[in-house]
C-alpha cells in the first residue's frame, strides 16, 4: 500500500534536494574565504574556514542520507527517480571536491606564491559563480514541479543551466592559463611545489566540473 498524500509531502525529497544545495553553496562560500586567507598567507585563518569546510560537508551528507532514506520506491516522483539521485549525488560531489581543497592546502601548509595571487583568486571566483548560478537551478526546480512543468518555468531553469555551462567553460580557460604559468615559475618555486599547486588547481577546477554535471541532471529531469 502506497503511504498517504500527506506524508509524502511532509517528506518531500526535493525540499531535501534543495536544503542540500543550499549547504553546497554555503560551503563553497567558505571554501572561497579559505582560498582568500591561503592566497593573503593567513594560515591561521585558514585553519579556521577549513574547518568550516569539514563541518559543512558533514551537516550536507547527513541530509543526503535523510533524502535518501525517505526515498523509498512505494513514493510516486514526477521525474525520473534515477536522474534525481544522480543529481543529489554529483551535488554531493561538488562538496567533496571543496573539502579535497581545503585538505590539500593543508598537507602542504605553505601559502601561495605572491605572483599567483590574482590568477587564484579569478579562478575562485568564477568556481564560485559556477556552484551559485547551480543553485539557482535547483531552486526553480520546484517552481517547475509546482506549475506542472510550465513552459515558463522550464525555460527559466534552462537559462540558469546555461549560464552554469558558461561559467564552467570560463573556468576551464582560466584554469589551463593558472596551470601554464605555474609550469612557467619552474625555477622560481620547487618541483613539488609546482605539483601541489596544478593539482589544487585541477581540484578546484572538478568544483565546477561538478557543479556542471549536476546541471546536466536537472535538464535531463525537466525534459519532457
Amino acid at each position: 500500500m502506497k503511504p498517504a498524500i500527506e506524508s509524502v509531502m511532509r517528506k518531500s525529497p526535493f525540499d531535501g534536494l534543495i536544503e542540500h544545495a543550499a549547504k553546497v553553496s554555503e560551503c563553497v562560500d567558505s571554501l572561497d574565504s579559505a582560498l582568500h586567507a591561503f592566497s593573503s598567507g593567513d594560515m591561521e585563518n585558514f585553519a579556521t574556514m577549513k574547518r568550516k569546510v569539514e563541518n559543512l560537508e558533514n551537516e550536507a551528507d547527513r541530509i543526503k542520507a535523510n533524502v535518501r532514506n525517505h526515498l523509498p520506491k512505494s513514493i510516486w516522483m514526477p521525474v525520473d527517480r534515477g536522474f534525481f539521485l544522480m543529481t543529489l549525488s554529483e551535488q554531493d560531489s561538488i562538496l567533496d571536491y571543496a573539502e579535497d581543497a581545503v585538505i590539500w592546502i593543508d598537507l602542504r601548509g605553505k601559502p601561495l606564491p605572491p605572483e599567483l595571487r590574482s590568477e587564484f583568486e579569478r579562478l575562485q571566483n568564477v568556481v564560485n559563480a559556477t556552484v551559485h548560478e547551480y543553485e539557482k537551478a535547483v531552486n526553480n526546480l520546484k517552481h517547475v514541479l509546482e506549475t506542472s512543468f510550465s513552459e515558463k518555468e522550464r525555460a527559466e531553469t534552462k537559462e540558469y543551466i546555461h549560464n552554469v555551462h558558461r561559467l564552467e567553460h570560463d573556468s576551464d580557460i582560466v584554469e589551463r592559463e593558472l596551470t601554464k604559468k605555474i609550469f612557467s615559475m619552474e625555477g622560481k618555486i620547487g618541483p613539488v611545489d609546482i605539483w601541489h599547486l596544478t593539482h589544487l588547481v585541477s581540484i578546484l577546477g572538478d568544483v565546477a566540473n561538478h557543479a556542471e554535471n549536476a546541471a546536466d541532471r536537472i535538464r535531463a529531469m525537466i525534459a519532457k
